[in-house]
Order: structure tokens, then C-alpha cells, then sequence
């Protein structure tokens, strides 16, 4: 069993990690090239929140049937899947919509790569960031909720 716990902190910790750093590399750009490098970074790294989020979820949900940690109901438990389930919406719903559209029209745009970026172009890419930056203080919320577990 515990293999187990150290498979699960150790896949929160890989899944979550990079996602902290996701608003950080989403920085100012102050050109269309910076736009695009900074969103190449954040799509390489984003295998690790999917595939290590994922493996924390099911050996979460594996400990917590193999193990005694009494009711499903208790907010540790319940409240971290909640707020995972609200962080799958973000990022499904919106944030990945958001960064595609964004994304597109940076490779359809004929603005020249050193050119500042259009006003919509900035709007779209600081509600990246932000939504970036909402699902790592999710992620805080749920770490939280792991360690003060009674």
C-alpha cells in the first residue's frame, strides 16, 4: 500500500507542478512571436497535468477503496474531486477553447512576428493566463485539502 501513496504524491505533484508555472511562461509578450513561443511551451508541458492528473485521480480513488479512510462524503475527499472536477470544466471548457482560437489566429495572422500584438490577440492570451492561473490556485486548494485530511 505504500507504493500507492507514493505513486499518488508523487503524480500530484508531477501533475500539478508544471501547471503552477503555466501563468508564469504565459508572461507579458510584447510581440506575436513571443505570444507563440510562450504558447508552445505551455502545449509541451501540458502532458504532464493530463497524464500525472489522471494517475493521481485514479490512485487516489484506489487508495481510498483499498484503504480506511472512512466516509465519501468527508470534505478531503469530496472536496478534492469537486474542485478537480471544477478545474477539468476550466480548462476543458473554456481555457482550451480560448488557447485553440488563440492559437489559429496567430498562425493565420500576416502580422509580422516582431509586430506588438493586436488588442483582441492580447485580450484572448491574458484570459489564458488568467485561466492558467485559476486552475493552479485550484490546484493549491486541493493540495490544501490532501494535507489538513483528518
Amino acid at each position: 500500500m505504500e507504493w500507492l501513496v507514493v505513486v499518488h504524491v508523487l503524480s500530484a505533484v508531477l501533475g500539478l507542478g508544471p501547471a503552477f508555472a503555466f501563468p508564469v511562461m504565459l508572461r507579458k509578450a510584447l510581440t506575436v512571436e513571443d505570444m507563440k513561443n510562450n504558447l508552445r511551451m505551455v502545449a509541451s508541458l501540458e502532458v504532464f497535468p493530463k497524464l500525472f492528473g489522471t494517475l493521481a485521480i485514479v490512485s487516489g480513488l484506489t487508495l481510498f477503496f483499498v484503504g480506511s479512510y472512512g466516509a465519501f462524503m468527508q470534505l478531503w475527499i469530496f472536496g478534492t474531486l469537486a474542485v478537480y472536477v471544477v478545474i477539468e470544466i476550466l480548462v476543458v471548457a473554456f481555457l482550451n477553447r480560448i488557447a485553440a482560437k488563440l492559437q489559429k489566429m496567430l498562425a493565420d495572422s500576416s502580422v509580422e512576428a516582431v509586430a506588438r500584438p493586436s488588442g483582441e490577440l492580447t485580450r484572448m492570451y491574458v484570459q489564458v493566463r488568467n485561466l492558467h492561473l485559476w486552475a493552479g490556485a485550484l490546484g493549491i486548494v486541493i493540495f490544501v485539502l490532501m494535507i489538513v485530511k483528518p
